[in-house]
């Protein structure tokens, strides 16, 4: 049985396919090193070996897309059945969520990866924003008025020799 050669089956779960860890990722957004050779438990982090092998049997997929481990990793199941781990997109789970976005055609598929600001950004730029706000606010209600006028008869004083 011939498979159209324009059509693309793609699989799409929450759980990745049967891996032994995350020790062959790599990238900004794979598990941290200190994590990536955690045995993963099977049926609880990844499927089982055996659903894994049917899953590939059956449909033969072109590309696999899962997620799970909060982690991204590409891996090449049977060196044919390539399988894409999308990395959370939750501050929650980590400080660089990314997504991906999917362009699929008859032909082929592209794949492109979106990345978040990392958290830890996001909360310094409002904590500074916060900052001159209040700073401009005292300013304009002049209750910085003295010290600011104290600041600038100190910066326009010079001593001459």
């Amino acid at each position: 049985m011939g498979r159209d050669p324009k059509s693309w089956i793609t699989s799409h779960a929450h759980y990745p396919l049967y891996r032994v860890s995350d020790a062959e990722c790599t990238g900004e957004d794979a598990a941290p090193p200190e994590e990536r050779h955690q045995v993963f438990k099977e049926q609880y982090d990844v499927l089982s070996q055996t659903a894994s092998q049917k899953l590939l049997w059956w449909f033969k997929p072109r590309l696999i897309l899962s997620g799970h481990t909060h982690s991204a990793c590409q891996v090449l199941h049977g060196d044919k059945f390539p399988e894409i781990s999308v990395p959370s997109f939750s501050w929650r789970n980590r400080n660089n969520p990314s997504f991906i976005l999917g362009s699929f055609s008859s032909e082929n598929v592209t794949l492109s990866k979106c990345f978040l600001p990392q958290e830890s950004t996001v909360i310094t730029v409002y904590c500074t924003t916060g900052v001159v706000l209040i700073i401009l606010t005292l300013v304009h209600l002049h209750i910085f008025k003295g010290t600011v006028h104290f600041a600038s008869c100190l910066i326009s004083k010079h001593k001459s020799l």
